[in-house]
């Protein structure tokens, strides 16, 4: 008879500690989450390439970067939006450039950059 309510009790509390668990999760209320920022932007990312088009009609530009190591981003070659039209203006076509981007996959936008002085 110990058995079957032992049994019974195992059964009860790996039934009910998972949805518990789960529940708990969940809970904006839940102590310790006061303050914490769900919907915080990303930090502005700095990256290394170079100028491979601009486009003054959409203002995007065009950068064949280096890994952004920051954001998990491996080398390669992308249009973004830029947050100034201005920006375009300060770099031309083969332009080795630093930057920085606020990230947000493909709808990223550069939001600073110059070029490196050879």
């Amino acid at each position: 008879m110990k058995k079957l309510i032992l049994a019974f009790a195992l059964v009860g509390t790996l039934t009910v500690a998972p949805s518990f668990a789960m529940a708990q999760a969940m809970d904006p209320n839940m102590p310790g989450m006061a303050g914490m920022q769900h919907d915080a932007k990303p930090a502005d990312a700095r990256g290394t390439g170079v100028v491979k088009a601009i486009d003054i009609a959409k203002d995007t530009i065009t950068l064949q970067h280096e890994a952004i190591t920051s954001i998990g981003w491996p080398a390669m070659t992308m249009a973004f939006k830029v947050a100034s039209p201005d920006l375009l203006k300060t770099v031309k076509v083969g332009d080795k450039v630093k930057f920085t981007l606020r990230p947000a996959g493909m709808d990223s936008t550069v939001t600073s950059i110059k070029p490196i002085k050879p």
